[in-house]
């Protein structure tokens, strides 16, 4: 009786020992419940609210359908993909370990798949649109002839979208939902790999290799690259204009606002997929050293700075176009006081603050009076004109002007029938 009676306690021993070590529900630890469960929830809700908010803004003028902001557009869907994946897949998987809610389990593990797969494909969307709104950036300051990249926008939208089907798609069927041994509750259900998933050459050729290159290296190439191409061109274009005093204070303004653009999101990129580099890399080396007892916190803890860094950068997007575009600020005031104030019975705001930013025009005349400034007009309907260049400056643009007409064709400039009057827009 004894030795039957110690092989029963060691059996129930070995298989509360089982339990506890499968079948428990192990609660998150406070800081990642407030880092990830409030912190990154509020963030990605903030940033769905920014998105749709800049989406509908954008829709709005039919303008931006044809214009190098389709691209923002495209980039807003995005990020409301994405922001919304990670409020379903983070803040509910910690809400339901924390809670031990058998319902929040049954239905994150019945998105989980679908969840992951689509926030995967929308990262590399974004990042391949933001590297597309540069590279037509950078050809259109360099005066490079491309009409392709201006025409056919929306194929370079789609391609970018079937590139990142492509790379990430197979996420779904490299994870499978199995039961979980004899768990019950919150537990019954766990993720293991695929099997084709971790065969070769699948795991090394595709997963490491043109995965991480065409996701990953590409796109911050991209974007270093073009980031201090675009860089260069303005600087040179304006020294140029100082150089025939067309250097005016909203010149300057715009090169300002279009560098600072063009560094804040090209860094917001970088920042919040530097530590996703470093952590999938060494994933891949070598797996098993992360899982160790030491370094296993920090792992988990990089891992989830990456996705919420990813969703800091989608909501910051708003914030940046509102600071350094002036049209896509002026049409969100312009929302702002025509569609919301107005249904809320709220008097616009006009104060300093409030004025809008409106594009300058600028016309080069064959009277002699070389580049003429047409400010926007006043409350009273005046228009201000303002004459800019000396007279060495109306020579050379003579000269430019009439090789300009002879050609008849220009990457900025538009002709007239009448040949009369010169219209220059900035893109």
């Amino acid at each position: 009786m004894t030795e039957e009676a110690t092989e029963a306690e060691s059996v129930l021993s070995y298989e509360d020992e089982w339990w506890e070590m499968n079948c428990s529900i192990i609660p998150p630890e406070f800081n990642r419940l407030m880092l990830v469960g409030v912190v990154g929830a509020v963030i990605a809700f903030i940033s769905v609210c920014f998105n749709t908010f800049l989406f509908v803004v954008l829709c709005r003028n039919p303008r931006h359908r044809h214009s190098h902001l389709i691209y923002l557009m495209f980039l807003s869907v995005a990020d409301i993909f994405l922001s919304a994946s990670y409020i379903l897949l983070f803040p509910v998987n910690l809400y339901m370990d924390y809670f031990a809610s058998e319902w929040l389990a049954a239905a994150w593990w019945s998105y989980m798949r679908i969840m992951i797969t689509i926030s995967h494909v929308f990262i590399s969307t974004s990042a391949f649109l933001i590297c597309a709104a540069a590279f037509e950036r950078y050809i259109t300051i360099s005066k490079i002839a491309c009409q392709f990249a201006r025409h056919h926008r929306l194929i370079i939208i789609v391609a970018c979208l079937c590139i990142a089907i492509v790379a990430k798609g197979p996420m779904y069927f490299e994870v499978e939902v199995v039961p979980n041994a004899n768990c019950t509750g919150v537990t019954s259900l766990t993720a293991i790999p695929s099997e084709f998933s971790e065969s070769e050459p699948y795991k090394t050729a595709y997963k490491f290799w043109f995965r991480n290159l065409l996701t990953v290296a590409l796109p911050f190439i991209m974007c270093f690259y073009l980031n201090f191409a675009i860089m260069h061109r303005l600087r040179i274009q304006h020294l140029g204009a100082k150089l025939f005093r067309f250097a005016t204070s909203e010149h300057r303004q715009n090169i300002r606002a279009a560098t600072l653009m063009l560094v804040a999101v090209t860094c917001s990129y970088l920042a919040s997929n530097l530590l996703n580099v470093v952590v999938y890399t060494w994933e891949l080396v070598d797996k098993e050293s992360l899982l160790s007892e030491n370094i296993r916190p920090l792992y988990t803890l990089s891992s989830d700075l990456v996705s919420l860094l990813t969703v800091v950068a989608s909501a910051c997007r708003l914030p940046i176009y509102l600071v350094c575009n002036a049209r896509i600020r002026c049409e969100v005031l312009d929302y702002v006081d025509n569609c919301v104030l107005t249904h809320l019975n709220i008097k616009p705001y006009t104060g300093l603050g409030s004025k809008r930013c409106r594009a300058t025009t600028v016309r080069y005349c064959d009277t002699g009076s070389g580049y003429m400034i047409y400010d926007a007009p006043n409350k009273k309907g005046e228009r201000r004109v303002r004459s800019v260049g000396t007279g060495l400056d109306r020579v050379v643009l003579s000269v430019a002007m009439g090789s300009i007409k002879a050609s008849q064709s220009s990457a900025h400039l538009t002709v007239p029938l009448n040949n009369s009057v010169m219209l220059i827009q900035e893109e």
